[in-house]
């Protein structure tokens, strides 16, 4: 009988400690902050291919896709609107650059209880405060060059003259019923028309627009919707290009012109001055109920009145006569900054508003130079 209950004690035993064995790790770490063995490091860096996304980027190294504000911190030079990256951009990535870990323990670090974390909604409200500052002198240039580029501005009526067009879409159309109608998209092959005496050349690049309204007794709006560049083209027919920018919608029809540069000078600003030249609210794109800072709007004034770009225009709003009648008074509506000056007249881009309403015949007054 005691021979029959060890038979049966040790196999349990065995089974027991083959099941402890099993649960333990294969492999441990030799030290504190070590990568663990078949756990691959986060690369240094990721290059960007075509239909990536923050979102996406943040799911495959960071293992949630709500992380990806962690990339564009890292980036914020390379990327300018978190919703867009492109092809060929080189992003650092989070947690790449590892630094070995003493077997010391680290001192402890106060909780700071005003700081905020990646899932404080302060933080990118901040962010975005940052980066759309309306202080010019928060910046090496009083103009971005982003801004300057979106902008519409005041040409003759019917655009420039020798002006080319947008074709079509170079894409496969299997269906034409399906692509035929719709806006291209970011980074879409297309054939063009050059405007007259352009260079064909891959890598030059053109802006694409569509008319606006026409402003009596200045001129007619051209609406900047992207930018193009020459690329696989050809050389004979129709040019090929691809979309490199949007701002609005791109589509069959729009015009074409040469890429307008702006070349700010580093480090300079305007200054106040008094009694500047006065002008006139003429036009604000979109037509929107209320303009907010970022708005593009077109002025009156021209080169003729000596406007540059990066001068300010500060708009007033009438408050209306008091009880006992006489003059009506005004208060500050907004401030301007001037983008674009053609012969025809000048757009800028709504810095600050402090009226409740900016409105078309606005009265305006030059309030701050460029040197």
């Amino acid at each position: 009988m005691a021979r029959l209950r060890i038979s049966l004690i040790a196999p349990a035993l065995l089974g027991a400690a083959l099941a402890l064995q099993a649960q333990q790790p294969t492999q441990l770490p030799s030290k504190v902050g070590e990568q663990p063995a078949g756990e691959a490091a986060t690369p240094a860096s990721h290059t960007v291919v075509r239909g990536e996304t923050l979102w996406g980027l943040a799911k495959q190294y960071l293992g949630d896709a709500y992380l990806w504000p962690e990339i564009y911190r890292l980036n914020t030079a390379v990327i300018e609107d978190p919703h867009w990256i492109y092809p060929g951009e080189v992003l650092k990535l989070p947690g790449a650059a590892a630094v070995p870990v003493s077997e010391a323990p680290m001192p402890t670090k106060a909780t700071d209880p005003s700081a905020t974390t990646v899932f404080d909604p302060r933080r990118y409200k901040q962010q975005r405060t940052e980066r759309q500052v309306a202080d010019p002198l928060a910046t090496r240039q009083a103009v971005r060059a982003g801004e300057y580029l979106a902008s519409p501005y005041v040409w003759s009526v019917g655009g420039p003259p020798g002006a080319g067009r947008v074709l079509k879409s170079a894409e496969s159309q299997i269906v034409v019923p399906t692509l035929a109608d719709r806006p291209y998209q970011s980074h879409e092959p297309i054939f063009v028309r050059l405007p007259a005496g352009a260079r064909r050349a891959d890598g030059e690049q053109f802006m694409t627009y569509e008319l606006g309204p026409i402003l009596q007794g200045q001129g007619q709006v051209l609406i900047i919707t992207g930018v193009i560049a020459l690329r696989d083209d050809p050389g004979t027919g129709d040019a090929r290009a691809v979309i490199l920018r949007r701002f609005r919608s791109v589509g069959e029809g729009q015009g074409i012109i040469p890429l307008d540069t702006l070349f700010p000078a580093v480090g300079k600003h305007p200054a106040p001055v008094e009694w500047g030249a006065s002008t006139k609210l003429a036009w604000i794109q979109g037509t929107p109920v209320i303009a907010q800072i970022g708005s593009y709007v077109v002025l009156s004034s021209s080169l003729r009145d000596g406007l540059v770009p990066g001068d300010q225009v500060t708009l007033m709003a009438p408050l209306g006569a008091g009880e006992a009648g006489g003059q009506p008074t005004s208060t500050v509506a907004g401030v301007l900054q001037i983008l674009r000056v053609t012969a025809f007249g000048a757009s800028a881009i709504v810095l600050d508003r402090t009226a409740a309403e900016i409105s078309v015949g606005m009265s305006g007054r030059v309030t701050a130079k460029m040197p």
